[in-house]
């Protein structure tokens, strides 16, 4: 499979596949990779997409983040017709920030952390900066369909800092019964890859 690497700005980025006028960008979760998107690519590039992975500082402060993020979300509109996210953890909450209120095709999230003030409300410890900037940041422009693949029981998102978001936007749930935040093994990796093909095949 043809891929290349490239910087966008500061973020290192991986495009992968053959010139398309559709796009997915890829955002990994905690200690993740740009390299993560050639699993999925094996899904989207038959399906005439291109995948764009990224390495962005999830671990980092949002207002550290965002700035990158919105660089890659222009030059992802700056060459592409159509543009989707597929992103895991929390990758899909700061996926949320930067691209509401923008023309996306569809979104795919794993795991997603949706709701980070509920997040944050139910660790034992959090920072007030970060706190308080979530607060002020809520996602309020989000009008596209997202397609969910979650673990019966997640241990790190709970049920219950995502269930709000859930009740308030478009969002179609598949379970996968005795799987994991991190979708790794060779059975949770062959439902996820199930799930996305899918998707792409009635998009």
């Amino acid at each position: 499979m043809v891929s290349k690497e490239l910087n966008i700005g500061k973020t290192p980025a991986l495009l992968i596949g053959q010139k398309s006028e559709k796009v997915f960008l890829f955002v990994h979760g905690l200690h993740g990779h740009k390299e993560e998107a050639l699993i999925f690519a094996e899904v989207a590039v038959p399906q005439g997409y291109q995948v764009l992975g990224i390495d962005l500082p999830v671990e980092r402060k949002p207002w550290e983040v965002l700035p990158l993020l919105d660089e890659v979300r222009d030059y992802l509109f700056k060459n592409w017709e159509s543009v989707s996210i597929r992103a895991n953890s929390i990758g899909s909450w700061f996926s949320l920030q930067g691209f509401q209120g923008y023309p996306i095709k569809q979104a795919l999230f794993v795991s997603p952390l949706l709701d980070m003030k509920k997040f944050i409300e139910e660790q034992s410890s959090r920072e007030e900066d970060y706190y308080k900037w979530v607060v002020e940041h809520p996602i309020t422009k989000w009008d596209i369909s997202i397609f969910i693949l979650r673990p019966d029981v997640d241990l790190v998102v709970s049920e219950t800092s995502t269930q709000e978001f859930i009740n308030k936007h478009h969002c179609h749930i598949t379970q996968m019964i005795g799987g994991e935040h991190w979708f790794h093994t060779p059975e949770q990796l062959s439902f996820m890859k199930d799930w996305e093909m899918k998707i792409l095949k009635g998009c």
